[in-house]
Parts: C-alpha cells; structure tokens; sequence
C-alpha cells in the first residue's frame, strides 16, 4: 500500500482542524474591523476637504482611489510600525518567561495566537484601504472564509509557510542553546582577555572582578538577547506578509483600470 497518499491525506486533515481553529479566532467581537468606522477614521486623520463625500466614495470603491498615495504611504508605514511595536514587545517577554515548561509551552502559544490576531486585524485593514471587499461587521461566514483563504493560499507567506508557525519557539530554543553554550564559551575562550581586563580593572579603579561575577552577568543577558532575537524575528516575518498582500491589491488595481482603459478606448 502506497504510505504517500495516506501521509498526504493525514496533513490535509490536520490544515483543516488548523484552518477551522484559525476561523475560530475571527469570530472574536475585538478581531472584527468596522470598515465604515475604519474608512471614516482614516478620511479624517488625512485632514482633507469634503469628508463626507470622500468616505462616501471610499465606501463604494476603496480608500487608495480617494485619497492622496503619499498619505496612504504614510498612514500604512504608521500602521506597520505600531503593530511591529506591540509584537517585539509581546514576543519579547513571551520568550524571557521563566524556563519551566509550565510558562514555556502557553508562552509559546500565547505568542503564536496573538501573532495571527495582528495579522488577521492587518490584513482586514489593508483590503479594506487598497479594494479588497472585506466586512466582518456585515458578512461574518464570507469575510472569513477569503481571509483564511489569503492566509493559507501562500501570497502572504511564500515558499516557507512553517515560518510563521515555529516562530514561536525560535527565542526559546535560542535561549536554552546560548544558555548551555554560554559560560562554557567564556571559560573556554575569554579566560585570556577576562585576566586583561581583571588586572586593568585593578590598577586603575581598585576594584576586583570575579569571574563568577561575569558568568552571572551573562546568564542575566542570555534571556534579554534571545527576547530581542524573538521579537526581531517575529516583526521580520509580519511585515513581508502584509508588504505582499498590499503589493498584490496594487497590482491587481491596476490591472483592472489598464483593462478599464482598454475597454473604454
């Protein structure tokens, strides 16, 4: 019997259940973007004239058609730099949780959960902002399913799509890696410069450096690098999805007005 199409069959079942599970998180009052709300915030910050009737042509079209490309370059490196901020910092101290797998493993998860809520409220913003008919408030069940189908379709993520799930666990592992490796690294290589350092430390501020005062120092950065590594890596994956779903929108827009054109002509 062929092992190939039961494998196949056992990991598209386990993408369903995943997919479902993410759907879930969609239906969460918070995840829910208000596109007239949203569309009506972004006309007012843009301080433009006649707000009404652009919000009104906004709705019938998208936000790029109305408004200025300068202003909506703006409002979306704003809008990436905020999310990116809240994500460092949530991955940040997800990864320097204490190293029981207690706090470890809801750590992990926790991280990965709040990752595809960012995303999701991202990816609502950006369709509604560049033409994308996306309505949470209005249509639950098809606003739903054509994000899930963005976010597994591959345009957001590429060839990697395991990326954006083992994210999570890179800063633990880093952690326990450069923890283990760590103090033997300093022992081993650093002794020579550690005495140079110690006697300099001794002749000009009279003070006596321990090389167990170093170690403990060490061992109180490895967990800060490895929450910055994680943070790091988290906001270097959001922001090429949502950079790619926009790309995308653009294109396909201005596609659609060349043909326009050509029909008009």
């Amino acid at each position: 019997m062929a092992i190939g199409p039961k494998i196949q069959a056992k990991v598209e079942w386990g993408l369903d259940k995943y997919r479902r599970a993410l759907a879930l998180l969609l239906r969460v009052s918070f995840m829910k973007v208000d596109r007239d709300a949203f569309i009506r915030r972004v006309v007012l910050k843009s301080k433009s004239a006649d707000v009404e009737q652009l919000v009104m042509k906004a709705k019938d079209s998208s936000l790029a058609d109305v408004l200025d490309e300068k202003y909506m370059k703006s409002y979306y490196k704003k809008m990436m730099c905020r999310y990116s901020c809240v994500l460092f910092i949530a991955s940040f101290f997800f990864t320097i949780v204490p190293e029981s797998l207690w706090y470890t493993i809801p750590a992990c998860i926790a991280d990965f959960i709040l990752f595809q809520c960012l995303l999701y409220i991202a990816m609502q913003k950006i369709m509604i902002m560049y033409g994308e008919e996306c309505d949470l408030k209005r249509d639950k069940k098809a606003g739903i399913e054509k994000i899930i189908a963005i976010d597994s379709s591959g345009l957001m993520i590429g060839k990697y799509p395991l990326l954006q799930k083992l994210k999570s666990l890179l800063g633990w592992l880093s952690k326990q890696i450069v923890k283990r490796l760590g103090p033997k690294a300093i022992a081993k290589f650093s002794r020579p410069a550690f005495v140079v350092i110690r006697r300099m430390a001794i002749k000009w501020f009279s003070v006596i450096v321990a090389k167990e005062n170093v170690i403990t120092i060490f061992d109180a950065l490895v967990p800060i690098t490895c929450g910055v590594i994680s943070g790091v890596v988290s906001v270097v994956i959001f922001v090429p999805m949502c950079n790619k779903l926009k790309r995308h929108l653009l294109e396909r827009n201005a596609s659609e007005k060349d043909c326009d054109n050509v029909v008009k002509g």
